[in-house]
């Protein structure tokens, strides 16, 4: 958990503050263990996205600030966002540290 909480970006501080660790069951000797957040953002954070189209919810038109200044607009077409696997790097960080391999299926 905590290489997880050095690697996560930081804007607000939110996504790194919401980095839990819980132990979720244990078979013989073997414990699984669940690294993670429950931010809603993270998994985007992480895995980054692919360009999409925003627009506006319960409102007629979406209000951010670009450059300082406010704009509105009825739909943006956001151009995606590239991954910075945070998690992944903390795991096998952790994992090379303790002389374990990890391979992908």
């Amino acid at each position: 958990m905590a290489r997880a909480k050095v690697l996560a970006p930081v804007d607000t501080g939110r996504l790194r503050a919401s980095i839990r660790v819980e132990r979720r069951s244990f078979f013989g000797l073997r414990q699984r263990w669940t690294v993670g957040s429950d931010v809603d953002y993270a998994p985007m954070v992480n895995d980054g996205t692919r360009p999409h189209i925003i627009r506006p919810r319960r409102a007629q038109v979406l209000r951010f600030k670009v450059g300082g200044k406010t704009v509105f607009a009825k739909v943006v077409h956001h151009p995606g966002t590239r991954a910075r696997p945070f998690l992944d790097r903390a795991l096998q960080d952790v994992a090379r540290n303790r002389g374990y391999d990890i391979t992908q299926r």
